[in-house]
């Protein structure tokens, strides 16, 4: 009898140990699944406010101080050119992108692939956005 009481407290033991490796494995997933969630917040919604058009939405999505640049290596604009091409060439021009991909490359970074259209321009999409307190701060177009 008492190696049997034996047993079975070593094997509630052992499962309670494993139990706590699991749950410490889970919070690190957890915490990655809401680290990306909360990158990917604002992306989305600018992606989806541009498809319906939405130019509030659009907007309220950016930093003031967000920057945009055409090219791996091209040279951002300032806030105030940023806030003037956002409104001339995506808001204006009714820019969408379809069949957006996403992809969290790190906690302050988004890659988004698909294909951009707007009046007149259509080319794939390969945008690399930076996330910093739930807004863009930079959104840099690499074709």
């Amino acid at each position: 009898m008492k190696i049997l009481l034996i047993v079975l407290f070593s094997s509630f033991a052992l499962t309670a140990c494993g139990q706590t490796r699991n749950t410490n494995q889970t919070d690190n997933q957890n915490s990655e699944i809401m680290q990306d969630k909360n990158v990917l917040k604002p992306v989305k919604a600018l992606i989806e406010a541009m498809q319906s058009e939405n130019a509030e939405l659009i907007r309220s999505q950016f930093a003031k101080t967000a920057t945009q640049a055409y090219g791996a290596d091209g040279k951002m604009k300032t806030a105030t050119e940023t806030q003037k091409w956002l409104e001339s060439d995506i808001i204006s021009r009714q820019g969408k992108v379809t069949n957006p991909k996403y992809t969290v490359i790190n906690a302050n970074q988004v890659v988004v692939k698909g294909q951009y259209s707007s009046h007149g321009y259509s080319n794939k999409a390969d945008f690399l956005f930076t996330v910093q307190n739930g807004l863009i701060t930079g959104w840099r177009i690499r074709y």
